[in-house]
């Protein structure tokens, strides 16, 4: 789940840093892309090779529903406070 969190982030600020269009924003967002991709570069590489080695869809598929029941029961609690 860390990994579906850490690359929708990566896609945000990926579009922040386009959007927002100041140079010094876009060197400051690529450079701390990098950081992050520097940083779980290791973490990546085993995951993506433990997947291509037994891919399994179907875990992925409950993952990914898991998280966002999870991420919706969060928001409804939170809007109905």
């Amino acid at each position: 789940m860390d990994q579906i969190i850490a690359l929708v982030f990566i896609g945000l600020l990926v579009y922040f840093v386009v959007k927002v269009g100041s140079f010094l924003w876009r060197i400051a967002g690529v450079l701390f892309l990098l950081f992050i991709l520097y940083t779980y570069k290791d973490q990546m590489i085993s995951n993506l090779q433990s997947f291509m080695s037994s891919p399994d869809f179907g875990g992925l598929w409950q993952q990914a529903t898991n998280f966002v029941s999870n991420l919706w029961q969060k928001v409804v609690g939170f809007i109905s406070i």
